[in-house]
């Protein structure tokens, strides 16, 4: 025997299946060692027709007649019986014999194998009795599986395939005319879930020469996946793996039997848990009733207690008791199949209803036997019923929406619609259901209308567009429409609910403010001034596009702050500083600055920014206007500058008249200087000379010397424009100052002088004597217009602080009031005889001129006029 012949004869010993051959004549003189090693029997005991003594004596006469057909005939042989084992059990057996021929078509040999199919024959029978309990469809499997073949293959160390059967290329999909498969190819052909495990396990079995029985999933060419059990032992000689040599059987029927049969199992036990459906069997020929236990509950008997025929129909509702019967007649009669329902009917007056469904079995007896189920729908009957009510409500409150309702099959096709839709569109409802409701749609929306429902369906998203339809009068309006899937359990869509509502009235409010709109840009772009519109935070939303023109920009210039870089250098900070002060305020924004033009030239402008609010008062946007006015700023500046002339020469050319002001500024503190130089003199003549009064007289001169020389020097301050020396002065010395050169002239009047100061001043900066000019000004007009009255002349001062922080005083006389409070304050206007018209005029510049205000009012209850001076708080307080 050589090599080949070895191998060859250890596959076939190492094949799972009971090979074995026979001459033409049906002589078998050749069994495998799987073959002697089941039965327990030498060769020489099995040779022949001597083997037949192994099959079971029930089975031995067809199968030999059988097999002498075979050989007759020369056709393929098959059939199953059952073979005793070494240890005397009868196993279920599948025999196969094959006919080799020779060039002629002669018959020279048949081989043959036998394969154990003892489980699947009691999966069969296990079905049967399964098969009993199910309560619809099938409750058995005809066949557990399909007969397989077995193919043998050889793997050499090197890693490649040394042999493969024809059988094993059929198994695989693979032309038998080429060569083995590499261990590549082969991979390629395992299951994706099973590769990396196969090439682990062929890796293991070269490196430590193992064996192998696994079942694997392959998948071939045609994509159909099978399952194919491999049983391999390796080879060794000398001590090292020569080949590793199986075979492989494919169980594809068997794999999938048994998990449909434990399936279908599990699906019955759930389903009787949850639905309480009682499953019974029943046997008509010799009254046999076999119940489960939900059928024993739901008849409310003792699990315990045979039941009978008698029993049942004392259960049965006397209304219902010759149908039950005349249908049970008929079953057991004809063997139909059973399917009711009726009432059951208990001694305290209940009433149950249930339904009835049994199949007769096709079995081998031939009894009739059925194989049923009994359900308690009491509660469905009353749910029914209760559907009914809620059907009806719903279909009420559809009718009664502002909306047309309409569901559709998983397809696209509509199975419902509202009446309120089918009064909108005047179909019937046989045209609209289907994709009939297609009709009414507007010619230029259908297509697109349809894409978009295609594309939901497809995907199994909600859809939702807006589209016309028209209506029974012809006329189309626009409709709003959404669809949603229901799906169940798994994902899967059973049904589409879609709701249309009527939005022509928002169509038509929506069109109207869209030319609204499209008006409003054009008003924005025709104003000839440049708008822009930014966020809450101050992110540039809309700039006009005259805005953009100007600046030579894009609107992404603007992005990020960016109009910061159109703004001149010396404006920029003064710029953003008021901008984003006004971002955070929420106060109006407004800035005078100078903006780049696109050609490059600095422009002044007059930017102003507010905010828009919403009914809470948050900024939902801020709305601004850029005006150019560089033209006016220019003006304003050339204005200024001639003003500051005019005043020049205003000043020049009345040198005259207001050298009758400075000697009316003057003529205080020298008539002052007058009456203290005769006191003095007076006191000198004496006798004797009174020295410390003479002295006292002569302070008082220089004092009011002096005084005279600083009312000189801001007068020639005055004409020099230079600016006042300020300080922080009390108000009261400087009133108590004015007072006492009034006092100390040589022509005062006795006129009564009142003061009153309301609370403590603070400090005001001014410069102190052209202050104290003013009110010496205001005190002498107050005199000289008391003394036209005929009432006793009365001066009253008033002092005191406003809100604004300024100090107001107040000059009051109870004279004969004013004609006009306003233009006595112009120059060269006078109410005195010998007056020039310029003091009030000068007093009014000084007041101003201190950042304070100067005004007159006449008073309403006792006569006269009151003369306001108001000047600011000193800053440091």
């Amino acid at each position: 025997m050589d090599d080949q012949d070895l191998d060859l004869r250890q596959i076939i010993d190492s094949a799972p299946a009971l090979i074995h051959t026979a001459r033409p004549d049906g002589y078998l003189y050749f069994f495998n060692q799987t073959w002697l090693d089941f039965v327990g029997q030498p060769l020489r005991n099995l040779l022949g027709w001597k083997w037949t003594s192994c099959i079971h004596p029930e089975d031995v006469e067809s199968f030999v007649q059988r097999w002498r057909e075979s050989i007759a005939t020369g056709e393929r042989f098959e059939t199953a019986v059952r073979v005793r084992r070494a240890d005397g059990v009868y196993r279920w057996m599948l025999h196969r014999k094959v006919p080799r021929r020779d060039v002629d078509g002669v018959v020279v040999q048949w081989v043959g194998s036998s394969i154990e199919i003892e489980e699947r024959k009691r999966a069969e029978e296990e079905l049967q009795i399964s098969a009993q309990l199910l309560r619809r469809s099938e409750f058995y499997l005809s066949e557990a599986q399909r007969l397989g073949h077995v193919g043998s293959w050889v793997f050499e160390p090197a890693g490649s395939f040394g042999h493969w059967s024809r059988e094993l290329f059929q198994i695989y999909g693979l032309d038998p005319d080429k060569p083995a498969p590499t261990l590549e190819e082969y991979l390629g052909r395992v299951h994706p879930h099973d590769r990396e495990f196969m090439a682990s396990l062929i890796k293991r079995m070269l490196a430590e020469g193992l064996g192998c029985d696994v079942t694997k999933r392959i998948v071939r060419p045609d994509g159909e996946v099978r399952h194919i059990r491999c049983v391999g032992a390796p080879v060794v000689e000398e001590g090292s793996l020569k080949r590793i040599a199986g075979s492989a059987m494919d169980v594809t029927e068997h794999e999938l039997l048994t998990q449909e049969l434990r399936r279908r199992e599990a699906y019955l036990s759930e389903a009787q848990r949850l639905s309480h459906t009682g499953s019974f069997g029943w046997r008509p020929g010799c009254e046999e009733h076999v119940w489960s236990d939900e059928t024993y509950r739901i008849f409310e008997y003792d699990p315990a207690v045979k039941i009978t025929l008698d029993m049942i129909v004392d259960r049965v509702h006397p209304e219902d008791r010759s149908f039950v019967l005349e249908t049970v007649e008929r079953a057991s009669t004809s063997g139909g199949s059973i399917d009711y329902e009726y009432r059951l009917l208990f001694p305290d007056e209940r009433v149950k209803y249930v339904h009835v469904l049994a199949r007769p079995l096709e079995t081998d007896s031939d009894d009739l036997e059925f194989a049923g189920a009994v359900i308690d729908i009491t509660e469905s009957k009353r749910a029914e019923e209760k559907i009914q009510l809620r059907e009806r409500e719903l279909r009420t409150i559809i009718e009664i929406m502002p909306a047309y309702m309409g569901t559709s099959l998983p397809n696209g096709t509509a199975d419902f619609l509202s009446q309120s839709w089918l009064d909108y569109s005047g179909q019937t409802r046989e045209e609209a259901l289907g994709w009939g409701w297609a009709s009414v749609v507007h010619p230029s929306d259908v297509d697109r209308v349809l894409a978009n429902w295609q594309v939901g369906l497809t995907s199994g998203k909600s859809v939702e567009q807006e589209f016309r339809c028209r209506r029974a009068d012809g006329i189309y309006h626009w409709f709003l429409s959404r669809s949603l899937p229901l799906r169940d359990d798994e994902g899967k869509i059973v049904k589409w609910y879609g709701i249309l509502f009527d939005i022509n009235s928002l169509k038509e409010t929506e069109s109207a403010l869209q030319a609204r709109e499209h008006e409003l840009v054009g008003i924005i772009e025709t104003i000839p001034s440049m708008l822009w519109i930014t966020s809450p935070t101050g992110e540039p939303i809309h700039n006009s596009q005259r805005l953009l023109e100007y600046v030579g920009a894009s609107f992404q210039e603007f992005a990020n702050h960016g109009w910061v870089s159109f703004i001149h250098p010396d404006d920029r900070e003064e710029s953003s500083k008021a901008f984003f002060r006004a971002i955070e305020t929420g106060e109006s924004y407004n800035v005078i600055h100078r903006v780049r033009r696109a050609d490059g030239e600095y422009q002044w402008h007059q930017t102003r920014g507010e905010p828009f609010r919403d009914p809470d008062g948050k900024i939902i946007q801020w709305y601004g206007l850029s005006i150019d006015i560089d033209e006016w700023k220019r003006a304003e500046d050339h204005l200024h500058e001639a003003r500051i002339k005019l005043s020049t020469a205003s000043k020049i050319a009345t040198v005259a008249e207001l050298s009758a002001s400075i000697a009316h500024e003057l003529n205080q503190p020298l008539m002052a200087v007058l009456g203290n130089a005769q006191a003095a003199k007076r006191w000198l003549a004496a006798n004797p000379p009174d020295l410390p009064e003479t002295n006292a007289s002569i302070e008082r001169i220089l004092r009011d010397i002096r005084s005279a020389d600083q009312t000189m020097q801001h007068i020639r301050a005055l004409f020099k424009s230079e600016p006042y020396e300020k300080r922080d002065e009390n108000v009261l010395d400087i009133i108590r100052e004015s007072l006492r050169f009034i006092h100390e002239g040589p022509n005062k009047r006795e006129v009564q002088i009142d003061w009153s100061i309301e609370g403590s001043l603070p400090p005001i900066c001014v410069d102190r004597i052209q202050t104290q000019q003013v009110f010496i000004n205001l005190i002498s007009n107050a005199i000289e217009a008391a003394d036209g009255s005929p009432n006793t002349s009365k001066i009253l001062m008033r002092a005191f602080l406003t809100q604004e922080q300024e100090v107001v005083v107040q000059v009051i006389d109870n004279g004969t009031g004013l004609e006009d409070t306003e233009k006595i304050f112009d120059a060269f206007i006078t109410t005195k005889e010998k007056g020039m018209g310029i003091g009030l005029a000068v007093s009014r510049s000084v007041v101003e001129a201190h950042g304070g205000r100067l005004w007159a009012e006449n008073n309403p209850d006792r006569g006269g006029a009151t003369f306001n001076v108001a000047l600011p708080v000193s800053s440091k307080t």
